[in-house]
């Protein structure tokens, strides 16, 4: 197995810096997920790691080998990216049996080794097919059972879930997690899908304009954010986030409305509650205030109830039973020990002190 350490690593195109003095380090057989908005700079850290792109500065290891400089054909990496990257002429066998073809692998164990691997990706009924025949989301997993068909030092994905359809997006969730424990192999996986980013990941590094926000696990990063910014960004629905000052005993939005919740410090503030972590009762409980219902929604498995609040939404989860209609004046209570606040200029997360 082998870790992947980069160094202050900065990564400039002209005047644009897309990586800025990025410290990283994956630990053997983990699976780290890059997480971020498009433009964040993820893909093009992946890009650095595979040797697709040199960093401007700093040093990239793999174990205590360094990699700057050093042909992506020599790093023994195995890449899926969001375009297929397939061979038009070539069947699914032999689109996914070519890296194994390459290394000289016997014909018979190549031949168990590729029906395996489209059996892990469903694709063991299309395997003479050639990719114009198949549809996008079919052609990204005839890219990803090339990748997982050898065991290479690191695996890089690039967003390899993001054609295929909700339901196999789900099994193709489990089949890499279960994919992950068993190969062992250290990855490096890139995607704006929090979702994905919380199920899959032993670890979370989070990137805003190139910069890194946060790295720990999923569990940390979801119960504490370091910033504002890493607290809307996971969650489904997102955190709640209501800018305002904090003036005394209340918490005031922009258009006055003053909320009975004791804020830190007097000043500029964003108040942060998960919807998960707001009671619907009485709006005479203390930190409890009334609204009418901008919007209701029922999904099944829960509500979600939308107000808003000096022109922000806010926006509560409950449970399925839970009925209302639009317009509706119910009353609200944050949980006390779940409201996060972050300085209202910075973003930075404020600790209790």
């Amino acid at each position: 197995m082998t870790t992947v350490t980069l160094n202050r690593i900065n990564k400039t195109w002209g005047g644009f810096q897309a990586v800025k003095n990025l410290d990283l380090a994956v630990a053997e057989g983990e699976f780290l997920v890059l997480l971020g908005p498009s433009g964040c700079g993820k893909t093009t850290t992946m890009r650095m790691i595979a040797g697709l792109e040199d960093p401007t500065d700093g040093e990239l290891l793999f174990d205590t080998e360094r990699m700057n400089g050093v042909p992506p054909r020599q790093r023994d990496v195995s890449m899926v990216f969001q375009n297929y990257g397939l061979y038009p002429h070539m069947s699914v066998y032999d689109n996914i049996a070519y890296p194994l073809k390459l290394r000289g692998v016997a014909r018979e164990q190549r031949d168990r080794e590729v029906k395996r691997a489209a059996d892990r990706v469903e694709l063991g009924h299309l395997l003479a097919r050639r990719p114009a025949a198949l549809s996008g989301g079919q052609r990204q997993r005839v890219a990803l059972a090339r990748s997982i068909v050898r065991r290479p030092r690191v695996f890089l994905m690039d967003e390899p879930l993001s054609n295929l359809d909700a339901k196999l997006r789900g099994t193709m969730r489990a089949e890499l997690k279960h994919l992950a424990r068993e190969l062992a192999v250290t990855t490096v996986y890139v995607t704006h899908d929090q979702v994905e980013a919380m199920t899959l990941a032993s670890r979370v590094a989070i990137m805003k304009d190139g910069v890194l926000q946060q790295i720990d696990t999923p569990e940390r990063i979801y119960n504490e954010p370091a910033n504002a910014f890493v607290a809307a960004f996971i969650g489904a629905p997102a955190m709640n986030l209501l800018h305002g000052e904090g003036q005394g005993q209340h918490f005031v939005l922009p258009d006055g409305l003053a909320l009975p919740i004791v804020p830190p410090r007097n000043g500029p503030l964003t108040l942060g509650v998960r919807p998960e972590d707001i009671v619907i009762g009485p709006d005479a409980t203390p930190g409890a205030f009334a609204s009418d219902i901008f919007a209701f929604e029922l999904l099944g498995d829960n509500t979600l109830i939308t107000l808003k609040l000096g022109g922000q939404h806010f926006v509560v989860k409950g449970d399925k039973a839970v009925r209302y209609a639009d317009g509706d004046r119910i009353g609200v209570r944050p949980e006390p020990s779940r409201i996060f606040w972050f300085d209202g200029t910075s973003g930075a997360r404020l600790r209790a002190t």
